[in-house]
């Protein structure tokens, strides 16, 4: 995972040196030096998003900079600490949209609170959007007050839903005329220009057209 937070690139993933440095699982690039933040996580980092001073690092750990923070966690610049009870599973996607943290990812529980496959954070609690996805979540993107989301999933909200789905801050729903509209396989990565949707993962047709492994909806 890659994020710009200021000036610095900050990577995550499997590792525990950087440029020759110690840095376990995640790291800082400056421009023209590697650096640790901190005591890193005792696990993969495979979600990173920014926003202010602020890095948020999701993955499958239980652990960041010596603390419990289970799954996720903040980086202030300075200091690591937990997002609540953090959440039960692997958190593969993270994106933020205002004062709300978005993680999405292959669990049913986050703290004390019932949720599936993604969860909202406001800065003091977890909640559920609706009741959630049927599935795993591999991909958020926010555009506006929407919320676009990939994954491999046959539900969003209780709704018929392949893998593809968009949330308008209080319900959910496919995009396109009806679930042909949809990949037929699972997404792995979503990003949004203008009105344009761009998914890319593990399919052969969408809406019943050849589009293999990427494709682009326009809003239509």
């Amino acid at each position: 995972a890659l994020a710009v937070r200021g000036r610095d690139l900050i990577g995550g993933g499997a590792f525990t040196t950087a440029g020759g440095v110690a840095a376990t699982n995640i790291a800082r690039w400056d421009g023209s030096a590697w650096s640790a933040l901190g005591a890193g996580t005792d696990g993969t980092v495979l979600a990173l998003a920014a926003s202010g001073t602020n890095l948020y690092v999701g993955g499958g750990f239980i652990t960041a900079g010596g603390i419990a923070a289970t799954n996720i966690a903040r980086w202030d610049g300075s200091a690591w600490s937990a997002l609540g009870d953090g959440v039960d599973e692997v958190v593969f996607s993270i994106a933020i949209s205002g004062n709300n943290v978005y993680a999405g990812g292959a669990f049913a529980a986050t703290g004390t609170n019932a949720v599936a496959g993604i969860a909202r954070w406001n800065g003091t609690t977890w909640s559920p959007l609706s009741s959630g996805i049927g599935g795993n979540v591999f991909a958020i993107v926010t555009n506006g007050a929407t919320l676009y989301v990939g994954g491999d999933f046959a539900t969003a909200g209780g709704l018929s839903a392949y893998n593809l789905a968009q949330w308008n801050g209080v319900t959910w729903s496919t995009i396109g005329a009806g679930e042909g509209n949809v990949p037929f396989g699972t997404v792995l990565k979503v990003a949004v220009s203008g009105a344009d949707v761009y998914v890319g993962g593990s399919f052969s047709t969408v809406s019943y057209v050849s589009a293999s492994n990427i494709a682009k909806w326009n809003g239509t």
